[in-house]
């Protein structure tokens, strides 16, 4: 149990340092755009394990290695930062399609008429007339 919560908290350290890179920033608002626009849930994976690739063999993270020693030396593991980027790609399509639901809703919300604004048409029905003039039938 100790190790899964030292794990999660390496996992979350390594985000932040991807983030300071700006190219899990970038990551992430691609998958929030695969969220927002619908794209299939499998590509978050596939997007993950790439932008992990790009990120341990171009990305040079000397820059922010004092900042998170630990995780610093953890995100020179190539697997490791797969499975980094895998969870920022994750989080960043549930963000993005959580935008387009809510998106959708405001918009219907907007496009519903006011209940009081349109009067029923069953409400009042007109009373026929008999031949003396009343209202009766």
């Amino acid at each position: 149990m100790l190790k899964l919560v030292r794990f999660v908290g390496l996992i979350m350290q390594s985000i932040i340092i991807e983030f300071l890179h700006v190219f899990g920033l970038v990551a992430f608002l691609l998958a929030a755009a695969l969220g927002f626009f619908r794209l299939p849930s499998w590509l978050v994976p596939i997007v993950g394990i790439i932008c992990g690739i790009v990120a341990d063999k171009f990305i040079d993270q000397t820059e922010v290695i004092a900042l998170l020693e630990r995780a610093a030396s953890a995100n020179q593991r190539g697997g490791f930062l797969v499975i980094v980027y895998i969870v920022i790609v994750a989080v960043g399509y549930v963000v993005g399609a959580y935008a387009r639901h809510t998106l959708h809703r405001r918009k219907i919300a907007q496009q519903a008429p006011s209940p009081a604004a349109t009067p029923s048409p069953a409400a009042k029905q007109p009373q026929k007339r008999n031949r003396s003039g009343s209202s009766k039938t």
